[in-house]
């Protein structure tokens, strides 16, 4: 089987830096943060609590956070 590269456009630049080298601010605008949720809370009221403490705009869950 032959495989092929679509590339839509080439990359002009350098991209990327090192996860190390992130500062807080970006770390959190770009990352992910994982939570082991306890039973109380729902869903959309842990999002709620995680935009409030980080002090963000957004804030989602991906599936349920339920027990």
């Amino acid at each position: 089987m032959n495989k092929q590269i679509f590339v839509k456009k080439e990359a002009i630049g350098e991209f990327g830096q090192d996860s190390n080298k992130r500062t807080t601010a970006e770390l959190i605008q770009y990352g992910i943060v994982n939570i082991d949720k306890l039973k109380g809370p729902t869903s959309h009221q842990t999002s709620d609590y995680v935009k409030k403490i980080l002090n963000i705009g957004k804030a989602g869950h991906s599936g349920t956070l339920e027990n």
